[in-house]
């Protein structure tokens, strides 16, 4: 498997923007018009660049899933996405503690009865839509609108928080950043599946 290190750059660099405009430094969030504006000018700046693990798991899912050096990279853009929110945590604190930034805690994860798991589902297939076809600016909107639906978009962000705590919560860090970005990435696939029945 070949490494593109222009898109493994790319991720560090996206996710180290969005994690330290968005989430450190003001805790914003992405369900914010703020939030918004600085994923949409990551997204029109790095071209090709997936920056939020939920969204690089929609790429695998609704990418060719027998393709193994495919899934291989994905899985390198999610730890990249990861390393730049620690890169991004570590400037803001000096790579000392949390502290002096909005408080950080691991929340417990829950997996999502049946009607949070088909909202999150739903959510995935309606901002693919969006995403797949929109410029990015749109779809940073859609992303706005839909960060809660889908369990929330800031896994990478958390990642690299439980890395620079001492992986304090890392259990529940990581079921949210496979496990929801999976349940969404099924959504995306269903909503190129209902695509491909209306042709």
């Amino acid at each position: 498997m070949d490494i593109d290190n222009r898109a493994m750059m790319n991720e560090m660099g996206g996710a180290f923007m969005v994690s330290w405009l968005v989430l450190a430094s003001t805790g914003l969030g992405m369900d914010t018009l703020e939030g918004a504006l600085v994923l949409a000018a990551a997204w029109m700046a790095i071209s090709g660049a997936h920056i939020l693990p939920v969204v690089t798991w929609m790429h695998m899912m609704t990418g060719d899933l027998s393709d193994t050096d495919g899934m291989m990279a994905n899985g390198l853009r999610l730890v990249m996405q990861a390393v730049g929110a620690v890169l991004a945590l570590g400037l803001m604190t000096e790579f000392g503690g949390l502290e002096g930034l909005p408080e950080w805690t691991a929340n417990a994860w829950e997996a999502p009865d049946a009607f949070g798991a088909m909202t999150m589902v739903a959510a995935g297939a309606v901002f693919w839509t969006v995403y797949s076809r929109c410029d990015a600016w749109v779809g940073a909107i859609a992303m706005m609108a839909l960060a809660g639906a889908m369990g929330g978009v800031d896994a990478a962000h958390e990642m690299g928080a439980c890395m620079l705590n001492g992986f304090e919560g890392a259990q529940d860090v990581a079921m949210h950043w496979i496990v929801d970005g999976l349940i969404v990435g099924v959504g995306a696939l269903v909503g190129v599946k209902i695509d491909e029945m209306a042709e």
